[in-house]
């Protein structure tokens, strides 16, 4: 019976001096591999040196306010809802027919107008190899005071904002090259493309503005926003990048004062054109606003 007690003690001894010298394997917590997983309406996100992506769970309430929203209409139509600190900033995306990604206009329009006023511009854009942004803004349907140029400066920054922040959402879209953008801008649209541009020129190859207008940064106030300069035309020299002025000679008479604004932009802007389409109104309606389209392109293709 000793005898049996003592093999016994001899091989438990052994089997827990084999447990202390085991190696225990363990994975290292790198930047290449960190796993966060959360529950209850939550998200799981994984980060690897090569990529970064965020799941949504499907228990979560909708897309982040910074998420766009997109709707196919056809291969070539996409509406886009894009975000600005949570308000939408309704567009439509017009696509080329081809595999892009693709240069890309985003168009910022005139006071009011609705979305698809420039569908069939865009189309013209489309068939010489670009791809069109058009953006409604958030305040796009605003009415009252900023309707009065003494109140446009905060109105213009609000448009400027979100020209701004739908440049930084194509960024996603595999249909857009983001090295090869263009902004554009008409009529009031016109200050709203100046000011991004002026913010964004390392990112943009170069700026389209139609009838813009330059007769309101003089009575301009920013009552919200006392940081945007004021100085408009030393802004305007400050302009890097290639610059297109269209205007049309079948304008209202209210507005025959352009030619001054245009001329004193010309002279500023170190790398600008004007072009003059005979027959155009403000608005660019029919013919001479497709005659616009077709000469911007014309215009843009070396830059």
């Amino acid at each position: 019976m000793k005898k049996k007690i003592f093999i016994s003690l001899i091989l438990t001894a052994a089997l827990l001096a084999s447990c202390s010298n085991a190696k225990v394997e363990t994975t290292p917590v790198t930047e290449e591999t960190t796993t966060i997983v959360t529950t209850e309406a939550t998200t799981t996100t994984t980060t690897t040196a090569e990529t970064k992506s965020t799941t949504t769970s499907e228990t979560t309430s909708g897309p982040k306010p910074s998420d766009p929203e997109i709707k196919d209409e056809s291969e070539t139509l996409k509406r886009v809802t894009f975000y600005r600190d949570g308000n939408p900033i309704k567009a439509k995306l017009y696509l080329p027919e081809g595999k892009g990604p693709f240069k890309t206009v985003i168009l910022l329009g005139g006071m009011y107008v609705d979305l698809g006023y420039y569908s069939g511009k865009a189309q013209i854009f489309n068939d010489k190899g670009y791809a069109v942004v058009e953006m409604s803004p958030t305040n796009n349907k605003l009415m009252g005071v900023y309707q009065i140029p003494e109140f446009l400066g905060d109105f213009v920054y609000e448009q400027m904002q979100d020209m701004l922040s739908v440049m930084d959402d194509l960024k996603s879209f595999p249909e857009i090259d983001s090295s090869d953008i263009y902004l554009f801008g008409h009529s009031i649209g016109g200050l709203g493309a100046v000011y991004a541009a002026r913010e964004r020129q390392d990112e943009i190859k170069g700026l389209i503005l139609i009838e813009p207008s330059f007769q309101y940064p003089e009575t301009m106030l920013f009552e919200n926003e006392e940081t945007l300069r004021k100085d408009f035309y030393p802004l305007l020299s400050e302009l890097k990048v290639p610059v297109l002025i269209v205007k049309g000679t079948g304008d209202r008479p209210d507005l025959t004062d352009f030619e001054h604004f245009y001329d004193k932009a010309i002279e500023t802007i170190p790398s600008a054109k004007i072009v003059t389409i005979e027959g155009a109104d403000h608005p660019m309606h029919g013919e001479p606003g497709n005659q616009m389209a077709e000469s911007v392109c014309e215009n843009i293709k070396g830059w």
